[in-house]
This record gives structure tokens, sequence and C-alpha cells, in this order.
């Protein structure tokens, strides 16, 4: 899964959530939910707190694989 967070005028920041080895077991957030990037992420300080979860958009890799992207705005 990988998130992307859009915050204002700077370039969105792509975060990815698992690998292939060690898979995101949880549930997808839904759309209107509030996620929370700690303060002790390793990102720009514009990027972390609460983020809005706008769009779940399906993706496919190059194997076939099916993963989801979530879009967030800040």
């Amino acid at each position: 899964m990988r998130l992307t967070i859009h915050a204002g005028s700077l370039t969105p920041l792509e975060l990815q959530v698992g690998t292939s080895h060690h898979p995101y077991l949880g549930p997808l957030p839904e759309i209107g939910q509030t996620i929370v990037v700690p303060q002790d992420a390793n990102v720009d300080d514009a990027f972390k707190g609460n983020a809005k979860v706008k769009e779940i958009i399906w993706r496919y890799s190059a194997e076939g694989a099916l993963w989801p992207e979530i879009i967030c705005k800040r």
C-alpha cells in the first residue's frame, strides 16, 4: 500500500506502507477517515500530523499484482 499525502503547494509525499516480504495486513482506511503521520516520522514537518483520506486508487504492478494508493490531504 502506498500513501500519497498532499500538503499545500509542496511536492506530494509518497510513503510505502509494508513490503512484499512484510505486507501491511491491516484494513484499508475509508474515504473521509483521518490518518496520522507520527511526529517522529522521517518526513518533512509539513506532512506530520493528521491527514484526511480523499481517494483510493487501485494500481497494477508489472508483475500483475493489485495494490492500493491512498490519496490524503493535510
